[in-house]
């Protein structure tokens, strides 16, 4: 083999699985397949053509075969990925072998060969260098692949391909109490997984960790590689602005292969907080499986299967600083509420039964099929599904309880079909199909069927009945879709075109209220039937319960094109085109009051194409060891989730009325246990809410660019890289707020006012229960009397961000190390956060000076800056047993917070998302009190990274907790078999091992949901000097993270371990 071509083989070898994560390859196709290629030339360099390649995936017999063409190039596509391969290269009787070869997820992989008649034929076994899967010349744009290997080696504890996705130094975990993961500081809902092509995304929009359910909807245990791309400017890339996830699931051999595993830990094998409390989370996680794999017909027909069960059982809420705790409502209370609805009103209002213990249950199965049809067709099949229960126990706080009539379970179903046919039609011409199907379903089930009930005992409540919003709450998506690609092989140019189908059906039915809600003031007035609140959804008159839920059909219609041109033995270039075009089926209610008022068609749909050109390079320097320059730039667009695009079905403002009723002194004896009889009040709701789409919406897109220097050092395979990452958004989204009315006054830091002048004066805000709003007065005093929230969706332009990673990696060598260490800076600016999956939510979350601003600050899910490490050290104490030590390091600054008003403002109906105006001193703003501006004033002096904006409105996200250092460790030993072939391992997983040493170490500083901590109240301006007025009662705090979205404690800021072990046979 020349010299030259030696540096760009592509080859991927046993010894070197473990260390490709550390070469941080571009990615590739978005595809569940490998590629391979090549150049093979004679002694003197010349080209050959006509020679035949066969390659062959040793533990399976699958065979497939090219032949070079006159430039001596040859290219099969849809290869089983791993290995391992034997390379067969003949021309005559001149032969060249590679064995041990392994092919990587997505990527085009080089073998190329010099054919020599001059010397004696023989096998050859070649023994390649880590920087082979970097130094490709389809390697363009930025990614990382992790193999099986990496998988098992690398410590995880959820289970869940978010926790290999951080392994990446351009990716965050903006919650690790989520497993919410932010590419290049975008928001973690742009982010596309698939398993098999098939999205594995959240159907909906729902969920903080982007999945549907808690795990991915297939183990890890049934995963064979992923592929993690950034930016990668293959027209098949798709359905992602952010990160594109692809994963394989393994395929079985000719021989019989399996293991049965489980996983534990419970809430002694989790640390103390810095306080020295005891973990409460979950009493124990329970994790068991078996896989199991091998042929049907040899060399033809093989099967893998997988099972996999989790447990967790968990204490129920905190009894003890409850009102039952504190005897503010005691046993004797329950007794007559229960008595009270059995005997007067015929129903169980439940009990405190089952209170102390929670679960969640999950249950995964998969199977596989592959279908080595001849030498030229390969298919495979694959199903798999998921079942999760979830107990929930809501209604539960220091002035709360619920009984167990209250309480519901969160059943999530999610199911998937995936059939593959790989075809080389001739040396020139080959294709892939994918069709596939997922069907996913969310239902909350309650324990009971009745109103949603609440008795109150002084300051104290009690709650019964069913829950307001599970009355009814489902959620249902069915997605079809169909994929063709063709490769044609033409000489220096490889074309691929084909199409790209989806047809998703969606159905939610969001049904809060529909049972009615009551709230009585007294144990009395319960049995008398009267209550003080009373709220209840129905349909409008002549309308029906069809008309509330979102149904519809959204399809994605694509077509794609590209031409990967090889200029040269250095160059390489692709340029292609995408067109993606969104098609709904389903019309919304028509709104005519919306088109009166605001001059938009609520029926209107984002029915855009948009056209996404791609181009990307590579060149190669003739340089003694490896170097190259790479890069590209692309436009990708992406999909809102359904449940942003769901509101324009479910909030027309037509679909049902909301019958309000509110009255102290009791509004008669109207009470009805039945939920389907609840009557109907004389005071309808007359407000509309309206969800809007702009008529010149196009799906979100942005355009994406890098450009990278990767080059070999001279000391054990090192390879150094410095990348650059950038995107910009050329259709972002935000939401404005339509309903605000005309503006009423403008506040002395220059803010729009939309309060009403009452609300604006001083006087106001001076009684006992108005620290947060007037006693006269109200916000959006000039919006209409009859509608309510309308929110119009809206591209915006503004927003993008760039990173710069430098890396250093060194493969596995001789002596069993491998490591990885890289920085990456990030700057990453957003308009709107789109943290909530209710549009209005989305608005009222985004932090602002002014209300509907168009205004990119700094991004809320972006860490500046960010130290990733590796390290893996293979020993063999025993023999062929091997055992490996990997640790994981994160450093990174905090992440992005903002100070804000705890009330509101401006008067846009929205508290705490103000953004807070510093006084430059005392008497730039006015005080209820002396006392209260002393403390002020002490508090600033205390925070002068806050004093620093003195006389101006804070920016938002200018603030950073403080730096995180986190380290994770795994261990593993591998023990003998039972039998000859088979092995046992154990292992154990210690996260934030940094805790374990010093309770104060690891420790994640956030400031909450929105990201955001509340200072002052605003309280009127001063009609004398027009200087705002401020009352100060104390400013919040950053906290310790522990607790998800759903309220649960995950002790991610505490030490914990897991124990696992698999028997392989």
């Amino acid at each position: 083999m020349s010299e030259r071509l030696s540096k760009r083989v592509g080859v991927r070898l046993l010894p070197l699985v473990l260390s490709s994560i550390f070469a941080m390859s571009g990615a590739y196709a978005q595809t569940t397949s490998a590629s391979l290629g090549g150049v093979v030339t004679d002694a003197s360099g010349q080209p050959v053509s006509g020679a035949e390649v066969l390659i062959t995936h040793s533990a399976s017999g699958t065979v497939s075969r090219a032949a070079t063409d006159a430039a001596g190039r040859y290219a099969a596509r849809g290869l089983r990925v791993g290995g391992p391969y034997t390379i067969t290269i003949t021309r005559g009787n001149e032969t060249e072998v590679r064995e041990n070869v392994f092919l990587q997820l997505g990527e085009a992989n080089t073998v190329s060969a010099t054919l020599n008649p001059t010397e004696r034929l023989e096998e050859v076994v070649v023994t390649g260098s880590a920087t082979n899967s970097v130094f490709s010349a389809e390697n363009m744009g930025t990614g990382t692949n992790l193999s099986l290997a990496q998988i098992e080696a690398l410590p995880s504890i959820g289970r869940n391909i978010q926790d290999y996705m951080r392994l990446d130094p351009r990716i965050s975990q903006v919650s690790k109490a989520d497993g919410a993961i932010s590419a290049m500081g975008q928001n973690t809902r742009f982010n596309a997984i698939r398993i098999d092509g098939v999205s594995t995304n959240d159907p909906f929009g729902l969920e903080s960790n982007n999945l549907p359910t808690e795990r991915q909807p297939v183990s890890m245990d049934a995963i064979e590689e992923i592929n993690i791309g950034l930016a990668n400017y293959d027209v098949t890339t798709s359905g992602g602005t952010g990160a594109v996830v692809n994963a394989v699931t393994k395929s079985g051999t000719n021989e019989f292969h399996g293991s049965v595993y489980g996983l534990y830990r419970d809430h002694n094998m989790v640390g103390e907080d810095r306080n020295g409390n005891d973990f409460t989370g979950f009493k124990d996680e329970k994790t068991y499986g078996f896989t199991l794999g091998g042929p049907i017909v040899k060399d033809k027909l093989f099967f893998f299967l997988n099972y996999e069960k989790f447990k967790r059982r968990a204490p129920g809420p905190d009894l003890l600083n409850s009102p039952f705790g504190t005897g503010a409502i005691d046993a004797e209370d329950i007794a007559e509420v229960q008595r009270i609805a059995r005997d007067v009103w015929g129903f169980d209002a439940g009990s405190l039964d089952g209170v102390n213990s929670l679960g969640t249950d999950i249950e995964e199965y998969a199977g596989k099929i592959d279908w080595n049809i001849n030498e030229n067709h390969r298919a495979s099949f694959r199903y798999s599904k998921m079942d999760q229960n979830v107990a929930k126990l809501p209604g539960f706080s220091n002035n709360q309880i619920s009984l167990n009539s209250y309480w519901y379970n969160q059943a999530k179903t999610f199911e998937s079909y995936v059939a593959e046919l790989f075809s080389d039609w001739s040396d020139v011409f080959s294709t892939e199909i994918k069709i596939s199907y997922r069907d996913y379903e969310s239902i909350r089930e309650p324990n009971s069927n009745l109103p949603h009930i609440r008795v109150d005992f002084g300051n104290q409540q009690l709650l019964f009945g069913t829950e307001q919003n599970t009355h009814v709450n489902i959620v249902q998506t069915k997605e079809k879709s169909a994929f063709f690609a063709g490769n044609l092989f033409l000489g220096d140019h490889t074309v691929k075109f084909g199409f790209d189908w989806s047809n998703n059906d969606i159905f939610n039915f969001y049904g809060r209220n529909l049972n009615g809600v009551y709230r009585f003031g007294s144990l009395e007035l319960f049995e008398q039937g009267i209550p003080r609140e009373y709220a209840y959804r129905a349909p409008r008159p002549g309308g029906s319960l069809a008309d509330i839920p979102a149904s519809y059909e959204l399809a994605n219609n694509a077509l794609f094109v590209q031409d990967s041109w090889a200029v040269n033995y250095n160059l390489n270039l692709t340029f292609g085109v995408r067109v993606d075009k969104p098609d709904f089926k389903g019309t919304p209610l028509y709104n005519a009051r919306i088109e009166q008022l605001y001059g938009y068609n609520n029926t209107k749909l984002p029915e855009k194409e948009v056209i996404q050109p791609r181009f990307g390079f590579n060149y190669s320097f003739d340089s003694e060891r490896p170097t190259q320059v790479r890069g590209g730039m692309g436009l990708f667009v992406g999909a809102p989730p359904n449940v942003w695009l769901a509101g324009v079905y479910q909030n027309t403002g037509l679909n049902y009325l909301e019958y309000t009723e509110n009255n102290s002194g009791g509004l008669g004896p109207i009470f009805s246990p039945d939920p389907r009889n609840q009557p109907i009040s004389g005071n309808v709701g007359a407000r509309q809410n309206v969800d809007i789409i702009d008529p010149n919406f196009k799906m979100p897109s942005v355009w994406k660019a890098n450009v990278a220097l990767d080059h070999e050092l001279p000391w054990n395979g090192i390879v150094a890289s410095v990348e650059f990452l950038a995107y910009w958004n050329k259709d972002g989204l935000y939401f404005e707020r339509l309903d605000l009315g005309a503006p009423t006054a403008t506040g002395p830091d220059g803010r729009t006012i939309y309060w009403s002048s009452a609300a604006l004066d001083p006087a106001n805000w001076t009684c006992s229960s108005c620290l947060n709003s007037p006693s006269s007065g109200f916000a959006r005093a000039n919006r209409p009397s009859d509608i309510g929230d309308v929110m119009l969706a809206k591209n915006t332009d503004k927003g993008g961000g760039n990173q710069i990673t430098l890396s250093l990696a060194q493969p596995m060598n001789d002596g069993g190390w491998s490591w990885m260490a890289a920085y990456t800076h990030t700057q990453a600016k957003e308009v709107s956060p789109l943290t909530s999956s209710q549009n209005t939510s989305n608005w009222n979350n985004t932090l602002i000076y002014q209300a509907n601003e168009n205004v990119a600050y700094d991004s809320r899910y972006a860490f500046k800056h960010r130290v990733t490490g590796v390290l893996t050290k293979e020993f063999n104490f025993f023999g062929d047993n091997k055992t490996i030590a990997s640790l994981v390091y994160e450093g990174r600054t905090g992440r992005p917070y903002s100070y804000v008003f705890w009330n509101d403002v401006n008067g846009d109906g929205r508290s705490f998302n103000d953004l807070f105006y510093v006084p430059s001193g005392p008497g730039d703003v006015i005080f209820s009190n002396p006392a209260e501006e002393a403390a002020f004033f002490e508090w600033l002096a205390d925070h002068p990274e806050v004093a620093r904006y003195g006389g101006r409105v804070m920016p938002a996200n200018a603030m950073r907790a403080g730096w995180l250092n986190m380290f994770d460790l795994r261990f593993s030993q591998e023990l003998p078999g039972f039998f000859d072939g088979h092995k046992a391992e154990f292992w154990f997983d210690i996260m934030n091992v940094g805790n374990l040493l010093n309770k104060k170490w690891g420790q994640i500083e956030d400031a909450g949901f929105n990201s955001n901590l509340a200072v002052a109240n605003f309280a009127g301006i001063d009609p004398e000097t027009g200087r705002y007025v401020y009352r100060f009662t104390g400013a919040q705090r950053l906290t310790t993270q522990e607790v998800n979205g759903d309220g649960v404690n995950t002790g991610v800021s505490r030490w914990s371990i897991q124990v696992g072990f698999r028997y392989r046979f």
